[in-house]
């Protein structure tokens, strides 16, 4: 509109020519763009011209007064509507303002009078736009905030099933969906209850699942601690990953750390158990490192965030070597380690799959 750019439109109506020559040039010269009717009927047929601001005589002759130009202005645009009479009454009054006039002047009309009421119409028009923008501001934020909220919900949800870590790489690059994924140097943990079948013949199926539960929880919260990722749970046992998909430099020493701590958690929940009276459940645990294909594998209808190599493929036959309580490592694993924690014997192993021996060392402890 006009009056957003600095001038307003104006459209004055009064049967007194008089009275809207004044009127004209007085708004005219405070820089208003001012039309002028010279009854209601010919300001009716201006009624869709967009005007800001109305100011017509309440009492004309023709078929249209005051009321009527009031009405086919507030029905055809946003005008705002002053009424002018010399024989103010007070019905007439009421009757303008119920039907939305802004203000109410008396003839002879004070030109001062009649520029408060023009600035005070206009700033009301002002402050009724910063509301719309205010409201339609807000109406975004809100929408926003749903959809923030409605998305927050949906990465909790999905990070129930895929962890945290990886429902956000899932959003992130959930478009490209690349089948071939990256090539990463990274370091693979396995973790296996061991002895949990008969132990799941022997008890409720849900006391089994209580107790499986509890040996994951202190999995996961290990590997957390260590910035690593909970890959997949696989029956009884755990897949962990340190640098994938989130970049880790100290990878291998990550997942050292995580491995410790895991296995003395799980360990510390046995010896509880064997207090009660109650079986205890322990874990093996392979670590290993090296290169892996890393990404979003599966099917249009059905994929996951994975990895694959043979350094995966080694963990795997680690963890299954690993007695209750044990952890073996990789030598790549090991050669990235060093200083700062212990190790056990060094026993060459020939692994199914796995063409050649392999030097696997217990890691005992920082």
């Amino acid at each position: 509109m006009a009056e957003r750019e600095g001038q307003v439109k104006i459209l004055v109506v009064d049967d007194e020519p008089q009275i809207t020559t004044l009127i004209k040039r007085f708004l005219g010269a405070a820089g208003h763009e001012v039309t002028t009717a010279a009854n209601g009927d010919e300001a009716v047929l201006r009624a869709g011209d967009d005007w800001d601001i109305v100011i017509t005589d309440l009492h004309m002759p023709g078929s249209v007064d005051g009321i009527g130009v009031l009405k086919k202005a507030r029905e055809t645009g946003s005008a705002d509507v002053l009424i002018m009479t010399a024989a103010p009454e007070m019905d007439s009054a009421i009757q303008a303002i119920r039907n939305g006039a802004y203000d109410y002047l008396v003839k002879p009309i004070l030109l001062e009078a009649l520029a408060v009421s023009v600035q005070r119409c206009l700033e009301k028009r002002r402050l009724s736009r910063e509301l719309a923008r205010e409201k339609a501001l807000r109406s975004e934020l809100n929408d926003a905030y749903n959809e923030l909220t409605r998305m927050s919900r949906v990465k909790h949800l999905f990070g129930q099933f895929v962890t945290p870590e990886v429902a956000e790489y899932l959003l992130i690059h959930g478009n490209a969906m690349e089948r071939r994924g990256e090539r990463r140097i990274i370091t693979v943990l396995f973790a296996d209850v061991r002895q949990f079948t008969p132990f799941s013949e022997a008890v409720r199926p849900e006391e089994a699942v209580d107790v499986l539960n509890d040996i994951f929880a202190r999995i996961s919260a290990a590997v957390s601690r260590e910035k690593g990722i909970i890959n997949k749970f696989l029956g009884d046992g755990v897949l962990a990953l340190f640098g994938a998909p989130l970049p880790d430099e100290c990878h291998a020493k990550s997942a050292a750390r995580a491995a410790i701590a895991a296995r003395d958690a799980v360990e510390e929940l046995a010896e509880s158990r064997s207090r009660n009276d109650r079986r205890p459940l322990r874990i093996g645990i392979g670590v290993n490192t090296g290169e892996v294909v890393a990404g979003c594998l599966g099917t249009n209808d059905r994929a996951e965030y994975s990895v694959i190599g043979h350094a995966v493929n080694l963990a795997a036959r680690l963890v299954n070597e690993a007695p209750p309580g044990k952890i073996y490592l990789g030598p790549e694993t090991v050669a990235l380690l060093g200083e700062g924690f212990r190790f056990g014997v060094k026993d060459p192993m020939v692994l199914p799959g796995i063409s050649q021996p392999v030097i696997a060392t217990e890691l005992i402890g920082r």
